[in-house]
């Protein structure tokens, strides 16, 4: 009788973490100082404490004032920054109030941050209502040393591309390979995390990638994806070695001389990345008075503190960090030669699928499975991150998701693998290593990263082309089958391959859905539909996957009858009454006020 040692090797662990980067190695912390007796296993693909999104970093984490009208001021700001309206604000609130006391847990767990003579966590002003800590930029290495030291179990390279359910329909496990010798691996949990980045692709390759298979895993497990048609991020960059242009955004010029940023956007000084700005710079090129650059000699107050020149006043980088950075300019330097103070700049788009749908405890819609960090970011109350607050959602999302994580160990058993479903996922797993064919998963990664530089189909989308992007989609989806791997590596690449057109597609046919243009950083523009639509589109888009394994749209109002920041004319839809602004709601008058100061301020 078979055996599930039989089809691999066997882990098991009260609490699986699947990513052991800033987010992953948090929450185990976390919860293992909550209860010492749990047997807590973090794997990643890679090695952990020098893998992830937050390896060197170091360019600060974000936290809420202590003040108490910080949370409001914080959530006036997030709600109007990105993606305008469509935050779960309930849910941001509880996250703010969480982040409060982030940066003093890192410091808890080892990590170096940014402190004064009495070794006092220092800020700096980030943005309304938020404040940002210079951080170490070994904090993944100096998480792992914390948490070995705890009794926390990390294994490193081994790579997971499936969950397991048990016959109640949870997640008890899952199942993949050790990337070194490609042996099948099968873990079991009492419940299961996933802390994996989402599918990130960045044309030209100079930064970080995710490939998306958390994302698929959980897809194909039940979970639902919330609001995928927001995953193309916008960024203004220097041409020359496409790094942003941190803080420049209002010394944008034509060959005219020009101001592009005050020409599109009016006066209003510029903290972040606009659509009105992106939107501007490709009508001035289409209008030819391009190259388009920035002013560096010139530079303002927003430049200073989010440029480089502020960071030593301000602590946001600490010296290993400007250490590193130094290095990293002078190898870019001799690749591409030094941008100048007056360089060309031009408009960067990436493919940002982050959608896994959770609960304010960070549990997905399925059983026994949470999803923490930025696999989470529209699927959440963020909706679409904001910059420099990379460390600050790892950590926060992990603080956020510990309690319900134990209190679900504690009081559940471990249940049967189900031998079947294992020998059906390993079969599918390693299926690219026993084909006849010769066709390679750099197909697919060519065929996706060329749309990465096309304005007209990944940023502004019409009927047509997204048409086209689902067209092209098909056509990938018939070439999946015939991907070949004669090592883990390319095995896994075969793997990752199939879960970026899973995502891709997610994109596109949520973004067909959406008959509206808004969001800034994370915009979703529609030709036919150029206009924010706040009576029409003020809802969130799920997809799941249906039981014949086609996708599945849905949408869901939000409740802005129980939120405090609203659409300027916002009418409360029949069915429904006012909650939030009621005579007996002490929050009322503090948002109030909160939103006047920070129009006042924008007017500013």
């Amino acid at each position: 009788m078979a055996d599930i040692k039989d089809y691999g090797k066997l882990y098991q662990s009260d609490i699986l973490i699947i990513g052991g980067s800033i987010s992953g190695l948090t929450a185990a912390i976390k919860a293992k100082e909550m209860d010492p007796d749990l047997d807590i296993l973090v794997i990643d693909k890679g090695v952990i404490g020098w893998t992830g999104q937050a390896t060197k970093a170091g360019n600060g984490i974000r936290a809420t004032r202590k003040e108490k009208e910080a949370i409001p001021m914080a959530m006036c700001y997030q709600v109007h920054a990105h993606t305008e309206f469509l935050n779960d604000q309930e849910f941001l609130m509880k996250y703010l109030e969480v982040q409060r006391d982030n940066v003093e847990y890192m410091q808890h767990c080892g990590v170096k941050t940014s402190v004064d003579e009495e070794g006092h966590v220092t800020y700096f002003d980030m943005v309304p209502g938020m404040d940002c800590a210079g951080v170490e930029i070994n904090i993944n290495r100096s998480l792992r040393s914390f948490a070995l030291k705890k009794g926390i179990r990390l294994l490193s390279r081994m790579n997971v591309f499936e969950l397991l359910k048990g016959k109640s329909g949870r997640v008890i496990g899952a199942i993949g390979f050790d990337m070194d010798h490609g042996d099948c691996v099968i873990f079991q949990a009492k419940s299961v995390v996933l802390a994996t980045q989402g599918c990130h692709f960045k044309k030209i390759g100079l930064e970080f990638m995710g490939y998306g298979t958390g994302v698929g895993a959980a897809y194909r497990a039940g979970a639902v994806m919330s609001n995928v048609e927001f995953s193309t991020q916008t960024d203004v960059v220097f041409k020359k070695n496409n790094t942003p242009i941190y803080g420049g955004f209002n010394l944008v010029y034509n060959q005219k001389g020009e101001n592009v940023t005050r020409k599109y956007c009016g006066e209003e000084t510029l903290y972040e990345v606009s659509t009105d700005l992106v939107m501007g710079m490709l009508e001035e090129v289409k209008l030819g008075n391009g190259p388009l650059w920035c002013d560096l000699e010139h530079p303002d107050e927003v430049r200073a503190i989010f440029g480089g020149q502020g960071h030593q006043m301000s602590m946001r980088m600490l010296n290993d960090k400007l250490e590193w950075e130094a290095n990293v300019f002078k190898k870019t330097i001799r690749s591409f030669g030094d941008v100048g103070l007056t360089p060309e700049m031009t408009i960067k788009m990436v493919l940002q699928v982050e959608p896994v749908h959770v609960d304010m405890d960070y549990k997905t819609d399925v059983e026994g499975l949470w999803a923490i960090g930025k696999i989470t970011s529209t699927g959440s109350c963020y909706f679409g991150w904001t910059r420099g607050d990379g460390l600050g959602n790892g950590t926060t999302t992990a603080i956020m998701a510990a309690p319900s994580l134990v209190d679900y160990a504690e009081n559940h058993g471990f249940e049967d693998l189900q031998l079947d479903q294992v020998a059906a996922m390993k079969e599918k797993i390693y299926a690219p290593l026993n084909r006849p064919t010769k066709r390679k998963p750099r197909e697919i990664f060519d065929k996706i990263e060329r749309l990465v530089f096309q304005v007209d189909k990944l940023l502004i989308k019409s009927d047509e082309s997204i048409q086209s992007v689902l067209d092209e989609v098909e056509e990938m989806k018939k070439i999946i089958p015939e991907l070949t791997a004669d090592d883990p590596h390319t095995l896994a690449k075969c793997l990752e391959a199939a879960d970026n057109v899973l995502c891709l597609e997610m994109v596109f046919r949520a973004a067909r859905e959406r008959k509206e243009s808004r969001g800034q950083m994370y915009p979703h523009y529609r030709v036919e539909y150029p206009e924010m639509d706040n009576k029409n589109g003020l809802y969130w888009q799920h997809i799941k996957q249906g039981e014949n394994g086609e996708m599945v749209l849905f949408k869901e109002e939000i409740p802005l009858w129980r939120y405090p920041i609203r659409p300027q004319g916002y009418e409360i839809p029949e069915g429904h009454k006012e909650e939030f602004y009621v005579p007996e709601n002490p929050l009322a008058p503090v948002y109030i006020e909160a939103q006047k100061a920070m129009a006042a301020a924008m007017q500013k």
